[in-house]
């Protein structure tokens, strides 16, 4: 079966993902969410209101939008957030979510319920994992080089 095939029949459902994300709150600052990302050495935390989804902040956002601004940690953690981010369910094929990864530049995604409410996060790192434990001979045997072509696998 081919990796498009394989990406198509399966769903993030398939996937190892954390289903207890870390949540830090819509009134809070960016130290807070900081801390969170630091204390369960996470790349992203997403931003409630209760339980409704409201953002997401990533290392990203904290390098480029918080550090590389000179703004300060205790900022409002809205300012820095992404408002609204595409979000992923359980049952949306790997397909698409390497499609909308790919579309948008993201590096993770929130996964929601089937009321909107936020149960877990997909990163890119999920789908690694996948493509690795499903074509191991194919990922692990790619040269160091993408132009240089290996005539057999390596190693023994």
């Amino acid at each position: 079966m081919s990796v498009y095939q394989d990406l198509l029949k399966d769903h993030v459902s398939n996937l190892d993902i954390n289903r207890d994300p870390t949540i830090v709150s819509l009134g809070g600052t960016v130290r807070e969410a900081v801390e969170q990302l630091k204390e369960n050495k996470r790349g992203c935390v997403l931003v409630c209101d209760g339980t409704v989804l409201k953002g997401i902040f990533t290392e990203r956002d904290l390098l480029m939008r918080v550090l590389g601004r000179k703004r300060k940690l205790d900022a409002p953690i809205q300012e820095f957030m992404t408002p609204n981010p595409i979000t992923v369910r359980l049952d949306e094929a790997l397909a698409v979510v390497v499609k909308k990864m790919r579309n948008g530049g993201h590096r993770h995604f929130p996964v929601i319920n089937e009321e909107g409410r936020p149960i877990g996060v997909l990163s890119v790192k999920h789908i690694v994992h996948f493509l690795a434990d499903h074509f191991p001979e194919e990922v692990y045997n790619l040269p160091p080089d993408s132009d240089e072509a290996l005539p057999a696998p390596e190693g023994a």
